[in-house]
Protein backbone atom coordinates (compact mmCIF):
# COMPACT_ATOMS: atom_id res chain seq x y z
CA UNK A 1 0.00 0.00 0.00
CA UNK A 2 1.47 3.41 -0.96
CA UNK A 3 2.29 6.07 1.62
CA UNK A 4 -0.55 8.57 1.32
CA UNK A 5 1.10 11.19 3.53
CA UNK A 6 2.74 13.19 0.69
CA UNK A 7 -0.46 13.04 -1.36
CA UNK A 8 -2.57 14.20 1.58
CA UNK A 9 -0.15 17.07 2.18
CA UNK A 10 -0.62 18.15 -1.43
CA UNK A 11 -4.41 17.97 -1.08
CA UNK A 12 -4.17 20.02 2.11
CA UNK A 13 -1.99 22.63 0.40
CA UNK A 14 -4.43 22.83 -2.50
CA UNK A 15 -7.34 23.36 -0.08
CA UNK A 16 -5.43 26.12 1.72
CA UNK A 17 -4.47 27.75 -1.58
CA UNK A 18 -8.06 27.72 -2.85
CA UNK A 19 -9.36 29.07 0.47
CA UNK A 20 -6.88 31.92 0.46
CA UNK A 21 -7.78 33.19 -3.04
CA UNK A 22 -11.34 33.13 -4.38
CA UNK A 23 -10.07 33.60 -7.97
CA UNK A 24 -7.44 30.84 -7.93
CA UNK A 25 -9.69 28.08 -9.25
CA UNK A 26 -10.70 30.24 -12.23
CA UNK A 27 -7.05 31.09 -12.95
CA UNK A 28 -6.13 27.39 -12.92
CA UNK A 29 -9.05 26.59 -15.23
CA UNK A 30 -8.05 29.34 -17.68
CA UNK A 31 -4.54 27.91 -17.69
CA UNK A 32 -5.72 24.46 -18.78
CA UNK A 33 -7.27 22.49 -15.91
CA UNK A 34 -10.86 21.94 -17.10
CA UNK A 35 -13.77 22.44 -14.71
CA UNK A 36 -14.82 18.77 -14.99
CA UNK A 37 -11.39 17.77 -13.64
CA UNK A 38 -12.34 19.37 -10.30
CA UNK A 39 -15.14 16.80 -10.06
CA UNK A 40 -12.69 14.00 -10.89
CA UNK A 41 -10.30 15.35 -8.27
CA UNK A 42 -13.06 15.42 -5.65
CA UNK A 43 -14.02 11.84 -6.51
CA UNK A 44 -10.39 10.70 -6.31
CA UNK A 45 -10.04 12.36 -2.88
CA UNK A 46 -13.17 10.60 -1.65
CA UNK A 47 -12.04 7.25 -3.11
CA UNK A 48 -8.45 7.58 -1.91
CA UNK A 49 -7.04 6.67 -5.31
CA UNK A 50 -3.31 7.41 -5.06
CA UNK A 51 -2.53 7.15 -8.77
CA UNK A 52 -5.47 9.25 -9.93
CA UNK A 53 -4.91 11.82 -7.18
CA UNK A 54 -1.25 12.18 -8.08
CA UNK A 55 -2.06 12.62 -11.78
CA UNK A 56 -4.74 15.22 -11.10
CA UNK A 57 -2.67 17.12 -8.53
CA UNK A 58 0.20 17.19 -11.03
CA UNK A 59 -2.21 18.56 -13.65
CA UNK A 60 -3.37 21.27 -11.22
CA UNK A 61 0.25 22.21 -10.48
CA UNK A 62 1.12 22.27 -14.20
CA UNK A 63 -1.84 24.53 -15.00
CA UNK A 64 -0.98 26.77 -12.05
CA UNK A 65 2.62 27.00 -13.26
CA UNK A 66 1.34 27.94 -16.74
CA UNK A 67 -0.59 30.75 -15.03
CA UNK A 68 2.59 31.88 -13.26
CA UNK A 69 1.51 30.52 -9.88
CA UNK A 70 3.80 28.47 -7.68
CA UNK A 71 3.23 26.15 -4.75
CA UNK A 72 -0.47 25.53 -5.25
CA UNK A 73 -0.22 21.83 -4.33
CA UNK A 74 3.34 21.65 -3.01
CA UNK A 75 3.41 22.03 0.79
CA UNK A 76 7.10 22.90 0.64
CA UNK A 77 6.32 26.02 -1.38
CA UNK A 78 3.53 28.28 -0.25
CA UNK A 79 1.17 30.07 -2.60
CA UNK A 80 0.13 33.37 -1.06
CA UNK A 81 -2.14 35.75 -2.94
CA UNK A 82 -1.49 39.46 -2.77
CA UNK A 83 -3.81 41.32 -0.40
CA UNK A 84 -7.12 42.37 -1.93
CA UNK A 85 -7.95 45.99 -2.50
CA UNK A 86 -4.62 46.72 -4.16
CA UNK A 87 -4.44 48.97 -7.23
CA UNK A 88 -4.48 47.39 -10.70
CA UNK A 89 -0.68 47.59 -10.95
CA UNK A 90 1.09 45.92 -8.06
CA UNK A 91 4.74 46.22 -7.18
CA UNK A 92 6.51 43.65 -5.06
CA UNK A 93 10.06 44.45 -4.01
CA UNK A 94 12.76 42.64 -2.13
CA UNK A 95 16.16 40.99 -2.09
CA UNK A 96 17.13 37.88 -4.05
CA UNK A 97 20.20 35.73 -4.54
CA UNK A 98 22.77 37.46 -6.81
CA UNK A 99 24.36 34.31 -8.23
CA UNK A 100 23.92 33.00 -11.80
CA UNK A 101 22.23 29.87 -10.42
CA UNK A 102 20.02 31.46 -7.79
CA UNK A 103 18.99 29.46 -4.76
CA UNK A 104 15.46 30.82 -4.92
CA UNK A 105 15.41 32.56 -1.57
CA UNK A 106 13.71 35.95 -1.64
CA UNK A 107 13.20 38.48 1.14
CA UNK A 108 10.22 40.74 0.49
CA UNK A 109 10.84 44.30 1.63
CA UNK A 110 9.56 47.82 0.93
CA UNK A 111 12.88 49.54 1.59
CA UNK A 112 16.25 48.53 0.11
CA UNK A 113 18.06 49.26 3.35
CA UNK A 114 19.70 47.68 5.11
CA UNK A 115 21.52 45.74 2.44
CA UNK A 116 21.17 41.98 2.86
CA UNK A 117 23.92 39.49 2.19
CA UNK A 118 24.06 35.81 1.32
CA UNK A 119 24.64 33.88 4.53
CA UNK A 120 26.92 31.40 2.72
CA UNK A 121 29.04 33.57 0.42
CA UNK A 122 28.65 36.97 2.04
CA UNK A 123 27.80 38.45 -1.38
CA UNK A 124 25.36 41.36 -1.46
CA UNK A 125 21.86 40.26 -2.50
CA UNK A 126 20.24 41.90 -5.52
CA UNK A 127 17.40 44.38 -4.99
CA UNK A 128 14.46 43.67 -7.31
CA UNK A 129 11.03 45.13 -7.98
CA UNK A 130 8.38 43.33 -10.00
CA UNK A 131 5.25 45.01 -11.30
CA UNK A 132 2.13 43.11 -12.25
CA UNK A 133 -1.17 44.28 -13.45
Amino acid sequence: MPDFTPILRRVSQLCESLESDAELREEIERAGFPSQNWEELAAAIRAGSAETLTELLDAVEDAAADAGLDGVTDPNRAYKPLPSGLPDIRTVSGWRCPHPRRCGRVYAAVDPSPIRRCAVTGDELTWISVESG
